[in-house]
């Protein structure tokens, strides 16, 4: 995506602007930030400066949004509904009426951006839906692939078979994408928090780019040298390979390694 002088970004599901905060920071300016909830979008308003000038937040169903509005933006990101997939939840998964995957592959269709980014819990990846996980890396690569009923979020499984013949060379539409999948944790990139989270990265294919997951910046490992061999953490002076320079101990990642 180089030679843009501005990035620019859609986001589903934006809650609070966590991930919209981190994607404003890495250079993209937000077009849309669209939310269900009234107090999310409350706080999304009061922060309306950290996500760009030209920035809608848009409060409502995406159900009923039209997202060819924004054909062309450059990258796509959303934090799908967790609770299907949550290993506290009622693990009703696809059958869940808060499976909002389908509306993400629609905006993925309408806007067709360069780049799709999609986070969920780890619990996604339990071996029960590892044909789900296969179904959403498919029907992110092959956008244009689509079932009976796009809006059917039952209908995954009788499509899957056609979206592994499009992965096997039956796919000839131009618009595909070349999609990653990768699990962070928080805790091992600065933040004193232990929060696991599945990515899918989707490249669209006539780009001339590549994505790599990002390599951890802390570890659990370098956190008890500095605690106990070196006693750094507690004077906040020095950084060991894996700790954060700091002043303030409390920035010392306690990552689970």
């Amino acid at each position: 995506m180089a030679g843009n002088s501005t990035l620019t970004s859609v986001e589903l599901f934006t809650g609070a602007g966590g991930l919209a905060l981190g994607i404003a920071a890495s250079g993209f300016e937000h077009r849309l930030l669209l939310e269900y909830n009234k107090h999310a979008c409350a706080t999304l308003r009061e922060n309306r400066a950290a996500f760009g000038v030209n920035c809608q937040i848009y409060e409502g169903d995406v159900a009923s949004f039209d997202f060819t509005l924004f054909a062309g933006v450059d990258l796509l990101a959303a934090g799908a509904p967790c609770q299907p997939f949550s290993i506290g939840g009622k693990h009703k998964a696809h059958s869940d009426e808060r499976n909002l995957f389908p509306q993400v592959f629609r905006a993925q269709r309408e806007i067709r951006p360069k780049a799709v980014i999609v986070e969920n819990v780890k619990g996604l990846l339990r071996e029960s839906l590892s044909n789900f996980v296969e179904f959403i890396e498919l029907q992110l690569a092959h956008p244009t692939v689509l079932p009976a009923d796009p809006r059917d979020p039952e209908g995954w499984e009788a499509h899957l078979p056609t979206l592994r013949a499009a992965r096997d060379g039956g796919d000839r539409s131009p618009f595909r994408y070349v999609v990653k999948k990768t699990l962070l944790n928080s805790a091992n990139f600065g933040v004193p928090q232990r929060r696991e989270r599945v990515f899918f990265v989707a490249i669209r294919a006539d780009i001339d780019g590549d994505w790599t997951p990002p390599r951890p910046t802390h570890s659990e490992a370098a956190l008890r040298v500095a605690m106990d061999a070196t006693a750094d953490y507690w004077t906040s002076t020095a950084s060991s390979e894996g700790a954060i320079q700091s002043s303030k101990p409390r920035q010392v990642a306690a990552g689970s390694g």
